[in-house]
C-alpha cells in the first residue's frame, strides 16, 4: 500500500538507523525505494547488504548527483504502491508508523490527496509545531498555515498518482526547489487530511538542505524565483506577501549575478530576513521555512 521513499547523498552513517526503524514496523505492507544521488561513501554497498538480508522489499537506484528534487521525481516514477511517503536519510519513523498510515488511509475519502502527520524532534522527543484543534482536519497547505496558524514541519503522505501528475520543476544547472512549490500546487485541487499524531523522528545535520537558506537560494535562484512567484498568487496575509516579494527580488538578483556573493546586497536584505524570522511561530522547528 505504501512506498517509503528516501533520497540519499553520502548518508552511509545514518541510513542504518532508518533501516532498523523500517525492520521494526508492526506492519510490513510497504516497499522502500532509495535513490542514491551520486554518493561516494559506499552507500550502494550498504543498501546491497540490506537487500541481501531479505527482510523488506527494497528498490535501489543510483543517479548522477542531480539534487533532491530530481531524486524525488525519479522515486515517484519507481514507486509501485498507492501512497508515497518521503523519509529523509538522516531521519527515521516510529514503530507503528506504517500501521497508523494504513489505518488512516482506509478511512480516507477519495476526494482527498493524502494525509499529513506531525514530526517528532529526535533530541527532545517532543512533537513539533502547534497542536491541531482537532485530531483530524481536512484542509490545504495555504489554509493550514495562513488561516489556522498551524506551523512546524510535517510528514506528508501523498497518493502516488497525484505526485506522478505534479512533478517538481527542474531547472538546468540547479539542484533544489522548495518542496512547498508542489505541495501548495496539489492543494489547489486536493485537500489533505491533517492528523494530529507524530510518526516521524527528524534531525537536521550540518550539511543538510535545511541548514543554510541563503546559500541554497544563491545556488538555485531560478527554483526560488519560480516558488515565490507562485506563492504571490495566493490569498495570504499582507506581511507574508511582503516577505515573498523581498525573497523574489533576492532570487532574481542571484539569478542575474549567477549566484555570486555580494556583501552589500546581503546586508540590504538582512532586515527582511529578521522580519521573516519574527513572524515564525514559537513552535516552528529548526527547519528554515522557504
Amino acid at each position: 500500500m505504501i512506498t517509503i521513499f528516501t533520497p540519499s547523498y553520502n548518508r552511509k552513517d545514518t541510513l542504518p538507523r532508518l533501516y532498523e526503524s523500517l525492520k521494526r514496523q508492526t506492519v510490513k505492507e510497504f516497499q522502500w525505494v532509495v535513490v542514491d544521488d551520486g554518493s561516494n561513501d559506499e552507500t550502494g554497498k550498504l543498501i546491497a547488504d540490506f537487500i541481501n538480508e531479505g527482510v523488506i522489499d527494497i528498490i535501489y537506484e543510483y543517479q548522477k548527483n542531480s539534487g533532491k528534487m530530481r531524486a524525488v521525481n525519479r522515486g515517484v516514477q519507481l514507486a509501485q504502491r498507492e501512497y508515497f511517503f518521503i523519509v529523509d536519510s538522516d531521519d527515521y519513523i516510529t514503530e507503528n508508523c506504517i500501521e497508523t498510515i494504513i489505518k488512516e488511509a482506509k478511512e480516507l475519502p477519495e476526494r482527498l490527496g493524502g494525509m499529513i502527520f506531525r514530526k517528532i524532534d529526535m533530541v527532545s522527543g517532543k512533537v513539533t509545531g502547534k497542536p491541531y484543534p482537532e485530531y483530524r482536519i481536512d484542509s490545504s497547505p495555504i489554509e493550514i498555515v495562513y488561516k489556522l496558524g498551524i506551523d512546524g514541519d510535517k510528514a506528508e503522505v501523498f497518493k502516488t498518482d497525484i505526485l506522478k501528475n505534479n512533478p517538481f520543476k527542474e531547472f538546468e544547472g540547479e539542484k533544489f526547489i522548495p518542496e512547498a512549490s508542489v505541495w501548495v500546487k496539489i492543494g489547489e485541487k486536493y485537500k489533505m487530511r491533517y492528523i494530529d499524531e507524530g510518526i516521524y523522528f527528524f534531525e537536521y545535520l550540518e550539511d543538510g538542505y535545511t541548514k543554510n537558506f541563503n546559500s541554497l537560494m544563491k545556488k538555485n535562484p531560478k527554483g526560488f524565483e519560480f516558488y515565490y512567484k507562485e506563492m504571490l498568487k495566493y490569498n495570504i496575509p499582507f506581511v507574508n506577501k511582503i516577505k515573498f516579494i523581498i525573497r523574489l527580488v533576492q532570487s532574481k538578483y542571484y539569478k542575474l549575478i549567477g549566484g555570486n556573493k555580494n556583501t552589500s546586497y546581503n546586508n540590504l536584505f538582512r532586515t527582511g530576513r529578521s522580519r521573516e524570522t519574527s513572524h515564525r511561530t514559537a513552535s516552528s522547528s529548526k527547519k528554515i521555512r522557504t
